[in-house]
Protein backbone atom coordinates (compact mmCIF):
# COMPACT_ATOMS: atom_id res chain seq x y z
CA UNK A 1 0.00 0.00 0.00
CA UNK A 2 2.79 2.24 0.65
CA UNK A 3 4.36 1.84 -2.74
CA UNK A 4 1.04 2.69 -4.04
CA UNK A 5 0.22 5.64 -1.98
CA UNK A 6 3.61 7.48 -3.06
CA UNK A 7 2.82 7.13 -6.73
CA UNK A 8 -0.48 8.87 -5.84
CA UNK A 9 -0.17 11.54 -3.64
CA UNK A 10 3.09 14.18 -2.34
CA UNK A 11 1.35 14.47 0.98
CA UNK A 12 3.94 12.70 3.12
CA UNK A 13 7.13 13.71 4.26
CA UNK A 14 8.98 10.42 3.84
CA UNK A 15 7.79 6.80 3.27
CA UNK A 16 8.94 3.54 3.83
CA UNK A 17 8.20 0.20 2.38
CA UNK A 18 8.23 -2.91 4.16
CA UNK A 19 7.62 -6.22 1.73
CA UNK A 20 6.11 -4.65 -0.46
CA UNK A 21 4.63 -5.93 -3.95
CA UNK A 22 5.77 -3.75 -6.73
CA UNK A 23 5.09 -6.12 -9.51
CA UNK A 24 1.61 -8.02 -9.28
CA UNK A 25 3.20 -9.92 -12.16
CA UNK A 26 6.02 -10.94 -10.94
CA UNK A 27 4.59 -11.61 -7.65
CA UNK A 28 1.76 -14.41 -9.07
CA UNK A 29 5.04 -16.33 -10.21
CA UNK A 30 7.21 -16.04 -7.44
CA UNK A 31 3.83 -16.79 -4.59
CA UNK A 32 1.92 -19.57 -3.11
CA UNK A 33 -1.29 -17.42 -2.94
CA UNK A 34 -2.22 -16.91 -6.83
CA UNK A 35 -5.91 -17.38 -6.00
CA UNK A 36 -6.19 -13.99 -4.24
CA UNK A 37 -4.73 -11.76 -7.88
CA UNK A 38 -6.58 -14.32 -9.38
CA UNK A 39 -10.28 -13.46 -7.64
CA UNK A 40 -9.17 -9.71 -7.58
CA UNK A 41 -7.78 -9.34 -11.02
CA UNK A 42 -10.55 -11.48 -12.65
CA UNK A 43 -7.81 -14.17 -13.93
CA UNK A 44 -3.81 -15.10 -14.38
CA UNK A 45 -2.09 -12.13 -15.65
CA UNK A 46 -1.63 -13.18 -18.72
CA UNK A 47 -5.67 -13.47 -18.86
CA UNK A 48 -5.91 -9.91 -17.83
CA UNK A 49 -2.27 -8.48 -18.29
CA UNK A 50 -3.64 -4.86 -18.72
CA UNK A 51 -4.83 -4.60 -14.96
CA UNK A 52 -1.60 -6.53 -13.48
CA UNK A 53 0.09 -4.24 -14.85
CA UNK A 54 -1.73 -0.65 -14.20
CA UNK A 55 -2.13 -1.84 -10.80
CA UNK A 56 1.72 -2.53 -9.94
CA UNK A 57 3.51 0.76 -8.30
CA UNK A 58 6.94 0.03 -10.25
CA UNK A 59 4.68 1.16 -13.71
CA UNK A 60 3.73 4.50 -12.20
CA UNK A 61 7.63 5.31 -10.26
CA UNK A 62 8.48 8.29 -12.23
CA UNK A 63 5.62 10.16 -10.16
CA UNK A 64 6.93 9.13 -7.04
CA UNK A 65 7.80 12.02 -5.25
CA UNK A 66 8.49 11.30 -1.62
CA UNK A 67 11.25 10.50 0.31
CA UNK A 68 11.62 6.91 0.96
CA UNK A 69 13.36 5.84 4.13
CA UNK A 70 16.03 3.36 2.69
CA UNK A 71 18.71 3.39 4.88
CA UNK A 72 16.49 2.95 7.69
CA UNK A 73 15.06 0.04 5.77
CA UNK A 74 17.73 -1.39 5.55
CA UNK A 75 19.12 -1.36 9.36
CA UNK A 76 16.01 -2.51 9.76
CA UNK A 77 16.33 -5.58 7.49
CA UNK A 78 14.05 -5.19 5.32
CA UNK A 79 16.11 -3.79 2.40
CA UNK A 80 19.26 -5.95 1.94
CA UNK A 81 20.52 -4.48 -0.86
CA UNK A 82 19.77 -0.56 -2.28
CA UNK A 83 21.18 1.49 -5.56
CA UNK A 84 22.03 5.08 -4.53
CA UNK A 85 24.02 7.85 -3.89
CA UNK A 86 27.00 7.02 -1.94
CA UNK A 87 27.01 10.15 0.03
CA UNK A 88 23.80 8.05 1.74
CA UNK A 89 26.33 5.43 2.86
CA UNK A 90 28.39 7.85 3.51
CA UNK A 91 26.56 9.43 5.98
CA UNK A 92 24.55 6.52 7.87
CA UNK A 93 28.30 5.37 8.33
CA UNK A 94 29.25 8.07 10.05
CA UNK A 95 25.96 7.89 12.32
CA UNK A 96 27.43 4.48 13.35
CA UNK A 97 25.29 2.61 11.35
CA UNK A 98 27.39 -0.69 9.47
CA UNK A 99 26.43 0.24 5.59
CA UNK A 100 28.64 -0.30 3.16
CA UNK A 101 29.03 0.09 -0.49
CA UNK A 102 30.37 -2.68 -2.17
CA UNK A 103 29.31 -1.91 -6.09
CA UNK A 104 29.46 1.40 -8.80
CA UNK A 105 27.10 1.93 -10.84
CA UNK A 106 27.96 5.38 -11.58
CA UNK A 107 31.43 7.02 -10.53
CA UNK A 108 31.09 10.63 -11.33
CA UNK A 109 28.53 12.85 -11.15
CA UNK A 110 25.96 11.99 -13.93
CA UNK A 111 24.28 15.45 -14.53
CA UNK A 112 25.04 18.63 -16.88
CA UNK A 113 24.68 21.53 -15.44
CA UNK A 114 22.34 23.59 -17.35
CA UNK A 115 21.23 27.68 -17.29
CA UNK A 116 19.13 30.06 -18.66
CA UNK A 117 20.72 31.99 -21.47
CA UNK A 118 21.91 35.01 -19.45
CA UNK A 119 24.58 32.62 -17.88
CA UNK A 120 27.17 31.92 -20.05
CA UNK A 121 30.00 31.08 -16.83
CA UNK A 122 29.40 29.28 -13.34
CA UNK A 123 30.96 32.97 -11.76
CA UNK A 124 27.83 34.53 -13.59
CA UNK A 125 25.76 32.37 -10.82
CA UNK A 126 26.62 34.79 -7.93
CA UNK A 127 23.60 36.28 -5.99
CA UNK A 128 21.48 33.74 -7.88
CA UNK A 129 19.43 31.10 -6.75
CA UNK A 130 19.87 27.73 -7.88
CA UNK A 131 17.96 24.28 -7.82
CA UNK A 132 19.34 21.05 -5.83
CA UNK A 133 16.36 18.37 -5.40
CA UNK A 134 17.31 18.03 -1.87
CA UNK A 135 19.96 19.18 0.36
CA UNK A 136 22.51 16.08 0.80
CA UNK A 137 21.84 14.73 -2.42
CA UNK A 138 23.58 14.02 -5.59
CA UNK A 139 22.62 16.84 -7.19
CA UNK A 140 23.09 18.84 -4.35
CA UNK A 141 27.01 17.66 -3.58
CA UNK A 142 27.55 18.48 -7.63
CA UNK A 143 26.21 22.11 -7.12
CA UNK A 144 28.08 22.62 -4.58
CA UNK A 145 31.46 20.98 -5.58
CA UNK A 146 31.09 23.10 -9.09
CA UNK A 147 30.25 26.19 -6.94
CA UNK A 148 33.43 25.72 -4.24
CA UNK A 149 35.66 25.51 -7.42
CA UNK A 150 34.79 28.19 -8.84
CA UNK A 151 35.08 30.48 -5.56
CA UNK A 152 31.42 30.63 -4.50
CA UNK A 153 30.30 30.02 -1.26
CA UNK A 154 26.99 28.26 -1.51
CA UNK A 155 24.31 29.17 0.38
CA UNK A 156 26.78 33.04 1.38
CA UNK A 157 27.16 33.46 -2.74
CA UNK A 158 24.52 31.64 -4.04
CA UNK A 159 20.98 30.59 -3.29
CA UNK A 160 20.33 26.89 -3.33
CA UNK A 161 16.96 26.03 -3.28
CA UNK A 162 15.53 22.78 -2.91
CA UNK A 163 13.44 21.47 -5.85
CA UNK A 164 11.94 18.30 -4.86
CA UNK A 165 12.65 16.47 -8.17
CA UNK A 166 14.57 17.39 -11.60
CA UNK A 167 11.19 17.85 -13.88
CA UNK A 168 10.19 20.57 -10.83
CA UNK A 169 13.71 21.88 -11.50
CA UNK A 170 12.60 22.47 -15.23
CA UNK A 171 9.63 24.14 -14.77
CA UNK A 172 11.08 26.37 -11.71
CA UNK A 173 13.75 27.71 -14.75
CA UNK A 174 10.59 28.41 -16.82
CA UNK A 175 9.31 30.82 -14.90
CA UNK A 176 12.49 31.88 -13.43
CA UNK A 177 12.49 30.91 -10.04
CA UNK A 178 16.11 29.83 -10.22
CA UNK A 179 18.53 30.41 -12.84
CA UNK A 180 20.68 26.91 -13.13
CA UNK A 181 20.44 23.70 -11.94
CA UNK A 182 21.91 20.01 -12.68
CA UNK A 183 19.97 18.09 -14.86
CA UNK A 184 20.08 14.24 -15.90
CA UNK A 185 18.39 12.72 -18.49
CA UNK A 186 15.37 12.68 -20.06
CA UNK A 187 14.71 15.84 -17.58
CA UNK A 188 17.02 17.36 -19.72
CA UNK A 189 14.86 17.54 -22.23
CA UNK A 190 12.44 19.24 -20.31
CA UNK A 191 15.31 21.98 -19.24
CA UNK A 192 15.82 22.58 -22.78
CA UNK A 193 12.46 23.43 -23.75
CA UNK A 194 12.98 26.17 -21.00
CA UNK A 195 15.40 27.49 -22.64
CA UNK A 196 18.62 26.22 -20.57
CA UNK A 197 21.68 25.42 -22.68
CA UNK A 198 24.53 23.44 -20.83
CA UNK A 199 27.24 25.10 -19.59
CA UNK A 200 28.93 22.38 -17.76
CA UNK A 201 28.89 18.28 -18.11
CA UNK A 202 30.05 17.23 -15.29
CA UNK A 203 30.68 13.65 -16.67
CA UNK A 204 34.10 15.62 -18.45
CA UNK A 205 34.85 17.87 -15.17
CA UNK A 206 37.65 15.33 -14.12
CA UNK A 207 35.79 14.57 -10.66
CA UNK A 208 34.63 11.51 -8.97
CA UNK A 209 32.11 10.80 -7.02
CA UNK A 210 29.91 7.94 -5.75
CA UNK A 211 26.95 9.08 -7.80
CA UNK A 212 24.82 5.41 -7.81
CA UNK A 213 26.22 2.59 -5.79
CA UNK A 214 25.31 -0.85 -4.49
CA UNK A 215 25.06 -0.85 -0.40
CA UNK A 216 24.64 -3.21 2.09
CA UNK A 217 24.87 -4.06 5.75
CA UNK A 218 28.01 -5.40 6.84
CA UNK A 219 26.83 -7.80 8.66
CA UNK A 220 24.25 -8.69 5.85
CA UNK A 221 27.88 -8.50 3.36
CA UNK A 222 29.23 -11.53 5.99
CA UNK A 223 26.33 -13.64 5.76
CA UNK A 224 25.91 -13.84 2.28
CA UNK A 225 28.65 -13.74 0.67
CA UNK A 226 27.82 -15.77 -2.78
CA UNK A 227 24.72 -14.04 -3.07
CA UNK A 228 26.76 -10.57 -3.23
CA UNK A 229 28.52 -11.94 -5.81
CA UNK A 230 26.22 -13.61 -8.06
CA UNK A 231 24.17 -10.09 -7.66
CA UNK A 232 27.45 -8.42 -8.99
CA UNK A 233 27.64 -10.88 -11.89
CA UNK A 234 24.10 -10.59 -12.97
CA UNK A 235 24.23 -6.88 -12.60
CA UNK A 236 27.34 -6.73 -14.94
CA UNK A 237 25.62 -9.41 -17.35
CA UNK A 238 23.09 -6.63 -17.78
CA UNK A 239 25.17 -3.83 -18.23
CA UNK A 240 26.83 -5.82 -21.19
CA UNK A 241 23.46 -6.17 -22.61
CA UNK A 242 23.19 -2.39 -22.13
CA UNK A 243 26.00 -1.69 -24.33
CA UNK A 244 25.72 -4.36 -26.70
CA UNK A 245 22.07 -4.59 -27.26
CA UNK A 246 20.14 -0.96 -28.02
CA UNK A 247 16.64 -2.08 -29.07
CA UNK A 248 16.18 -4.01 -25.70
CA UNK A 249 17.44 -1.60 -24.04
CA UNK A 250 15.32 1.13 -25.58
CA UNK A 251 12.61 -0.96 -24.72
CA UNK A 252 13.49 -1.07 -21.06
CA UNK A 253 13.58 2.18 -21.02
CA UNK A 254 10.25 3.23 -22.95
CA UNK A 255 8.44 0.47 -20.52
CA UNK A 256 9.85 2.16 -16.97
CA UNK A 257 9.49 5.80 -18.13
CA UNK A 258 6.40 5.56 -20.21
CA UNK A 259 8.41 7.35 -23.02
CA UNK A 260 7.39 6.27 -26.24
CA UNK A 261 9.09 9.31 -28.25
CA UNK A 262 12.70 8.46 -30.03
CA UNK A 263 14.19 11.55 -29.24
CA UNK A 264 13.47 10.55 -25.00
CA UNK A 265 14.79 6.96 -26.03
CA UNK A 266 17.69 7.95 -27.71
CA UNK A 267 19.04 10.58 -25.60
CA UNK A 268 17.92 8.25 -22.19
CA UNK A 269 19.94 5.10 -23.66
CA UNK A 270 23.14 6.87 -24.70
CA UNK A 271 22.76 9.21 -20.85
CA UNK A 272 23.31 5.59 -19.50
CA UNK A 273 25.89 4.36 -21.79
CA UNK A 274 28.01 7.62 -21.26
CA UNK A 275 27.98 7.56 -17.27
CA UNK A 276 27.53 3.45 -16.32
CA UNK A 277 30.58 2.11 -15.71
CA UNK A 278 31.29 -1.36 -17.18
CA UNK A 279 33.45 -3.10 -14.35
CA UNK A 280 31.96 -1.23 -10.95
CA UNK A 281 34.32 -0.35 -9.14
CA UNK A 282 34.39 2.27 -6.20
CA UNK A 283 37.08 5.11 -6.49
CA UNK A 284 38.72 6.21 -3.28
CA UNK A 285 38.53 9.80 -4.60
CA UNK A 286 34.94 9.89 -5.02
CA UNK A 287 34.34 9.05 -1.61
CA UNK A 288 36.90 11.60 -0.44
CA UNK A 289 34.86 13.78 -2.47
CA UNK A 290 31.92 13.33 -0.40
CA UNK A 291 33.81 13.05 3.08
CA UNK A 292 34.66 16.74 2.16
CA UNK A 293 31.64 17.97 1.65
CA UNK A 294 30.37 15.74 4.77
CA UNK A 295 33.44 17.55 7.18
CA UNK A 296 31.31 20.98 6.67
CA UNK A 297 28.42 19.72 9.08
CA UNK A 298 30.00 16.34 10.42
CA UNK A 299 33.18 16.95 12.12
CA UNK A 300 33.83 13.17 12.05
CA UNK A 301 34.23 13.31 7.98
CA UNK A 302 37.29 15.17 9.12
CA UNK A 303 39.07 11.94 10.30
CA UNK A 304 37.60 9.07 8.16
CA UNK A 305 39.70 8.13 5.46
CA UNK A 306 37.56 6.49 2.28
CA UNK A 307 38.57 2.73 2.73
CA UNK A 308 36.47 2.92 5.31
CA UNK A 309 33.17 3.09 2.91
CA UNK A 310 33.74 0.30 0.61
CA UNK A 311 34.26 -3.52 0.07
CA UNK A 312 35.72 -3.97 -3.44
CA UNK A 313 36.66 -7.21 -2.77
CA UNK A 314 34.12 -8.98 -4.72
CA UNK A 315 34.79 -6.90 -8.07
CA UNK A 316 38.38 -7.59 -7.49
CA UNK A 317 37.46 -11.25 -7.16
CA UNK A 318 35.76 -11.24 -10.67
CA UNK A 319 38.67 -9.10 -12.03
CA UNK A 320 40.63 -11.63 -11.44
CA UNK A 321 38.88 -14.86 -12.04
CA UNK A 322 38.46 -13.13 -15.71
CA UNK A 323 34.78 -12.36 -15.22
CA UNK A 324 35.34 -9.01 -16.78
CA UNK A 325 37.82 -10.13 -19.33
CA UNK A 326 35.14 -12.74 -20.90
CA UNK A 327 32.48 -10.62 -20.45
CA UNK A 328 33.38 -7.78 -22.88
CA UNK A 329 36.19 -9.50 -24.88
Amino acid sequence: MTAWITTRTTRFRAAQTDRMISDWTYWYGASDAQGLTEFEFYGKPWDNFAMYDTLSPIRHVTKVRTPTLMVQAMLGGDLPIAGAAGSAAVDASLGGADIVMFGSMVKVPAFYIMALPEIKTIEDLRGKSVGVTRFGSSTDFTMRYVLRKQGLEPGKDVTLIQTGDIFAAATMLKTKAIVAAPFSSPANLKAEEAGARVILNMGKAGVYFPHDAFMARRSFIGANTDLVRRFLKAYSEAVYRLFTDKELSRRAIARYTRATDAKTLDTVYQYAVDYVDKIPYNTREGIQEVLNQAAVRNPKAKEAKPEAFYDDRFVKELDSQGFYKQLWK
